[in-house]
């Protein structure tokens, strides 16, 4: 059931859009993120974690592959995904993802790659630390200028389970400083989840200090109910600044869903977000998942 869950939460990443990744400064997250709200920060059971929170790799037994494609419609932008996560073969977890960011040719124009390489170990039954490393290398137009980026940053987290299902997680996003903090921000989050099957819920807090003037504050919540053993259907929400045309800064709230088929062996789902505020700006995300 625990297998069927996880898979679960990566499977609802699949059927309605995100705003994630529908700016060439944002990262893909996965297919859980993007169904669930992003709220993964405590839950760590999915291939998500591996960018939220290293940490979460090593909160249960598993060696989980996935195969993402995202399209952001307002944005015309498309990621190309790959990851594993590997906390089967030795104790210490690890993972490994790609990313092929590009479109957008009236706009940002990017081709992007960007490689996370992270490893996880519990300390205990109850308690886990993780970091990671990324690499982000390729082009795209900035203020009408194209510009080469080769940026090098990291992240930190650590995650606690308290018992009857609950966990804890707190994590640190690009901790190494680059010369484009915009593409890099340092972001600090925490997140309380409760995972019981065939329930979970989880809320996150995030707060990207990149900019000494602004603080900006997200705020995450979702929830994903398994039918069956065998259907996962979730939904979220989250609360995010943004900039709007006129170039004054407001909230942005976002719905989320997602559904999918599940088995031990592996899984098919699809999610996505869609903005309140701005109904054209939406990302869908598909995804195939192999359990080994």
């Amino acid at each position: 059931m625990r297998l069927a869950l996880a898979v679960f939460v990566s499977l609802g990443g699949l059927v309605v859009p995100r705003l994630g990744a529908a700016s060439v400064f944002d990262e893909f997250h996965g297919v859980r993120s993007t169904a669930m709200g992003g709220a993964n920060c405590g839950l760590g059971t999915s291939n998500d974690t591996l960018y939220l929170n290293p940490a979460g790799m090593a909160v249960m037994r598993r060696y989980a592959v996935e195969l993402n494609y995202a399209y952001s419609g307002f944005d015309d932008l498309t990621n190309l995904n790959v990851s594993v996560v590997d906390s089967k073969s030795s104790p210490v977890a690890g993972g490994l993802a790609y990313t092929h960011e590009r479109g957008d040719p009236r706009g940002a124009d990017p081709s992007l790659h960007r490689i996370y390489m992270a490893t996880a170990y519990p300390i205990s039954d109850a308690f886990a630390v993780g970091l990671s490393g990324h690499n982000i290398r390729g082009t795209f137009v900035d203020n009408g200028v194209r510009r080469d980026v080769a940026l090098y940053s990291g992240d930190v987290g650590i995650i606690t389970r308290l018992g009857q299902g609950i966990g804890l997680g707190v994590s640190a996003h690009n901790v190494v400083r680059t010369d484009l903090n915009r593409m890099t921000p340092l972001t600090f989050a925490g997140g309380v989840g409760w995972d019981s099957s065939p329930l979970a819920v989880a809320a996150d807090f995030e707060l990207d200090v990149h900019d000494a003037k602004h603080k900006l504050q997200t705020y995450r919540a979702g929830a994903e109910y398994l039918v069956g053993s065998t259907f996962p259907i979730r939904a979220g929400w989250h609360r995010a600044p943004y900039t709007k045309a006129d170039g004054t800064r407001g909230n942005e709230n976002a719905l989320s869903v997602g559904g999918g088929w599940v088995s031990p062996g592996g899984m098919i789902a699809v999610g996505g977000e869609r903005s309140l505020e701005r109904p054209k700006h939406w990302e869908i995300v598909v995804t195939l998942g192999l359990f080994l």
